[in-house]
């Protein structure tokens, strides 16, 4: 199984560093993360743990059979995405139905 990760940022470190990598779920070899922001201290920690970097979303969600969205802006982002999402998907305060449809309530 593999893990993507949109966006980068602290979530997705911590998710990787304690879920993944100590228990044992996922290597990190596995976990493809992508973010525009290829310098913040999360994705060099990401990297130094073993997990591949990307700054492609598409990258990430087609290497991916589990995707974490991860970004505050997903409104932004998922209608670029929602035609290649399939199968198993995690958005925070999101239902699946509305990331399918490209529809996400929230604020940019």
């Amino acid at each position: 199984m593999s893990a993507g990760f949109i966006g980068a940022g602290q979530l997705a470190h911590a998710l990787v560093k304690g879920f993944f990598t100590a228990a044992g779920v996922i290597a990190t070899h596995r976990i493809t993360a992508s973010s525009p922001d290829t310098d913040l201290p999360t994705v060099i920690g990401l990297r130094k743990m073993g997990a591949y970097f990307t700054t492609s979303n598409k990258e990430t969600v087609n290497k991916s059979d589990v995707l974490f969205l991860e970004v505050k802006i997903l409104k932004t982002i998922i209608n670029n995405l929602a035609p290649i999402i399939i199968g198993n998907n995690c958005a925070a305060n999101q239902h699946i139905r509305m990331i399918s449809e490209g529809s996400c309530d929230t604020e940019d």
